[in-house]
């Protein structure tokens, strides 16, 4: 991602280089790369009268940032570095340098001694580049399966548990008052109760520890969170260890849930062009294990599973082949990488399209009233129109994610390769729902 930072004079006088990229077949000439990036710099100053910020090449972008006593900081990076966090760290550089420094500096002395100081910054900013060189091991593994599950416990606390044969329906928000506050006359029920309570608070606190007990666990997580608020650092996942790929269980698991205990898939997020969908039953069936086929539930489950294998592994298949790289399988791989994160964006729509939500707010999914509700202004407002946000949101998402993950090389645009990969994947959504509920849909 971080090919050279230079740090010179706009006249070219240079006071520090340094290389980060590993594999150099020739040595650069830091003497003649900083007259250039002088000479480059006075031009575009002297005959345009605008000082120059950046300029492309094909696979590089290289940044320039002025200072003051004329003090010039040049950062080269791979094209697909986020722009943001390239500026962030000319600036910390920036910072740094003259903290250290300040003006006193001599003609002709090269400061190597600031490399330290480049160094940390850089790796601080960027801890992607650090990662490959750690090894995970069974119990980083292990926690990171149990934070996963704690996310998954929090959409059971929220949203309550659908109904399963033989089960009553959990609801926290009733279990307090009806539950606990109920069992007062009895001691061992009131005992029973509070150890319960105590598990709800335990579980996601023991989580917590975990994530700071075990950095890896941490780091995991926190690629999600830095893509999920930027999605053009998608790149960065080229940089990640495989054992990063345990997103896709963890999104699994969590998309799973939050689909189960919102209540529903709503199965208009795929193609109107095709056939219009709508909320298939709702939960109000028993899920019945030796009968799965014929519960609400199941029929559910069984398509929001479809539709998430296909965004995390067809998807990412689609827009590999169509790029026609050599290295597809590194391809295929970031772009699964990225869409097990991407998911988590659609989790969302499960939570304004399912069953939970809407009869919370007043409606009737399981009936034949619920046709006439859908039409309701109402509905549009605080139902479909959230809904929809968050579904072409996870479609921006994604594309922007994997656009990242491979150098535009190909005649084939990757962007162009991405509309046709998100249209296909719909298409095909849409064709196997229509197969397995015709009646239905």
């Amino acid at each position: 991602m971080i090919k050279h930072l230079l740090i010179l004079t706009t006249y070219g006088q240079i006071f520090y280089s340094q290389e980060f990229e590993e594999r150099q077949e020739d040595a650069v000439d830091v003497a003649l790369t900083g007259g250039l990036m002088s000479a480059i710099y006075s031009m575009a100053s002297e005959t345009q009268r605008e000082k120059i910020s950046e300029f492309e090449l094909v696979t590089s972008r290289i940044i320039f940032q002025e200072e003051e006593n004329d003090l010039l900081f040049v950062l080269a990076v791979d094209k697909r570095m986020d722009i943001k966090d390239t500026e962030d760290l000319l600036n910390l550089i920036a910072k740094r340098f003259y903290e250290k420094y300040g003006e006193r500096r001599i003609d002709g002395i090269v400061l190597d001694e600031f490399e330290a100081d480049a160094t940390e910054i850089i790796y601080k900013k960027l801890w992607y580049l650090d990662t490959q060189k750690r090894k995970f091991r069974i119990w980083d593994y292990l926690a990171t399966l149990f934070v996963a599950l704690t996310l998954s416990w929090y959409s059971l606390l929220i949203f309550g548990s659908p109904p399963f044969m033989g089960m009553s329906a959990f609801d926290i928000r009733t279990f307090i008052w009806d539950e606990l506050l109920g069992s007062l006359s009895s001691p061992v029920a009131m005992f029973l109760n509070i150890l319960y309570l105590i598990a709800v608070i335990a579980i996601p606190a023991i989580a917590i520890y975990l994530l700071f007990k075990f950095t890896y666990v941490k780091d995991t997580f926190r690629f999600a969170k830095d893509y999920l608020m930027r999605p053009t650092r998608a790149s960065y996942s080229e940089l990640l260890p495989n054992y990063f790929l345990i997103n896709i269980l963890t999104s699994f698991i969590v998309y799973v849930s939050f689909m189960l205990f919102a209540g529903g898939f709503f199965s208009e997020l795929t193609v109107y062009p095709l056939i219009p969908g709508g909320l298939i039953s709702g939960l109000d069936e028993e899920f019945n294990f030796t009968n799965f086929s014929t519960s609400d539930v199941g029929d559910q489950m069984l398509l929001g599973i479809i539709a998430w294998f296909t965004w995390v592994f067809i998807f990412p298949l689609i827009y590999s082949l169509l790029l026609g790289e050599k290295k597809v399988g590194k391809i295929y791989r970031n772009a699964v990488f990225i869409s097990s994160i991407a998911i988590f964006l659609l989790i969302v729509c499960y939570i304004f399209g399912g069953s939970k939500y809407l009869e919370a707010i007043g409606y009737n999914p399981g009936s034949a009233a619920f046709g006439a509700e859908q039409l309701q202004i109402k509905y549009q407002l605080i139902a479909s129109i959230p809904l929809n946000i968050f579904f072409y949101g996870f479609l921006l998402f994604l594309g922007i994610g994997v656009n990242r993950v491979t150098p535009s090389k190909t005649r084939i645009p990757s962007i162009f390769a991405v509309g046709v990969a998100i249209y296909s994947t719909l298409i095909i959504q849409r064709l196997v729902f229509f197969l397995l509920y015709p009646p239905v849909i």
